[in-house]
């Protein structure tokens, strides 16, 4: 009877020491304040990819989060740790998307490379810029996500054996700056640097798969997607406004990194302190007149980066320079030729060729 008794109370207490290093360990209060004001932030209205996440063997929707709760210091865990969650799901899904739009440009350039078409070395420039590019907003995705971890009290050492959402995807983003530049500085053939793309984003999107396992997202039909988008490229082309696909490409993706960082992490109340590269959440509950705050914070953070439209514009021009300069090379190359009676090269050998003065934006920070 006593050995039972025993037995007990050793299992009692095992079970007492398990659930204080879970989610039923008490956080402080001002950290119970600083997250309940962090999921008022309007912000979170545009989190409206997710439908669902899966965390503690539950499924959880985010209104229930954001509009129902009260965080406390008994459930500040389990609410910052649903927060990071719901916005890791909805970064996976923009992700997402910019995979998708990345996998679409490099089979375009792939097969004006296939076609002989000229301005193949130009689609695959433009499509080495638009990958690092990314990179910034990568950063800016982990630091939020980050920010939301620290006020956890079950620190990542702990629970290193748990999946952090998009961790390992978002380092790994970073990390390849530094083959994508090897590719810019170095001189590869255009049709290595598509294979190197190719590899790249193939990797991303079965990481991408793995994460995406705690979210039920919205469906979005990829195929339906993409035929959208090219309508509107042969209207804008109709237009004037653009001749090349790759082109209005690269404005997309601008123009869907600019959106993602100013809904899912200026509106989301994170301070970015420009000094350190450091990202915090918002101390102070956000009201109607801290809306002014947003919104220099959004002004601010152009400033810091209105060079990349300068960018854009002065690739536009680069590449139309280039194209023309390309044009001129073929027309004495194939002068040369007539005159050598010799076989016209394997495009896919070419090397990739910048323009002068173009150089790929990498940093934001």
């Amino acid at each position: 009877m006593k050995i039972a008794i025993i037995l007990n109370i050793q299992v009692y207490l095992c079970m007492f020491f398990a659930f204080l290093h879970t989610e039923g360990t008490h956080n402080n209060k001002q950290n119970a304040i600083i997250i309940n004001n962090f999921l008022r932030h309007p912000g979170w209205n545009n989190i409206n990819d997710v439908e669902l996440i899966k965390y503690g063997n539950n499924k959880h929707e985010l209104k229930d989060l954001i509009f129902n709760t009260v965080v406390t210091s008994f459930n500040c865990d389990k609410c910052t740790r649903q927060a990071m969650i719901f916005l890791g799901c909805s970064y996976a899904n923009d992700l997402d998307i910019m995979n998708f739009s990345l996998t679409k440009f490099q089979k375009h350039c792939f097969e004006l490379l296939d076609s002989g078409d000229g301005s193949a070395n130009d689609c695959t420039v433009t499509l080495l810029m638009k990958m690092i590019e990314i990179v910034p907003m990568a950063k800016y995705m982990k630091g939020a996500l980050g920010a939301i971890e620290k006020y956890h009290t079950v620190s990542r050492k702990i629970v290193k054996k748990r999946r952090f959402l998009l961790n390992r995807l978002l380092t790994n983003i970073q990390e390849e700056e530094t083959l994508l530049t090897t590719l810019r500085t170095r001189s590869y053939t255009i049709k290595d640097v598509l294979t190197t793309i190719a590899e790249i984003l193939l990797s991303r999107h079965n990481e991408l798969n793995k994460d995406k396992s705690f979210c039920q997202l919205k469906h979005l039909d990829f195929d339906s997607l993409w035929n959208l988008w090219i309508i509107e490229f042969n209207t804008f082309k109709q237009q004037g406004k653009f001749q090349e696909l790759f082109i209005f490409l690269s404005d997309k993706i601008r123009n869907f990194i600019q959106t993602t960082i100013a809904k899912k992490f200026i509106e989301l109340g994170f301070i970015f302190d420009w000094n350190t590269s450091q990202t915090f959440l918002p101390v102070q509950p956000f009201t109607s007149d801290n809306h002014y705050i947003v919104q220099n914070r959004f002004i601010n953070f152009t400033q810091n980066t209105n060079f990349l439209d300068t960018q854009e514009a002065i690739q536009e021009n680069d590449i139309t320079t280039s194209i023309l300069h390309t044009n001129d090379v073929e027309t004495q190359e194939d002068i040369r030729q007539e005159n050598n009676n010799c076989d016209v090269n394997d495009d896919s050998d070419v090397l990739i060729h910048y323009p002068r003065g173009q150089k790929p934006f990498n940093k934001y920070l």
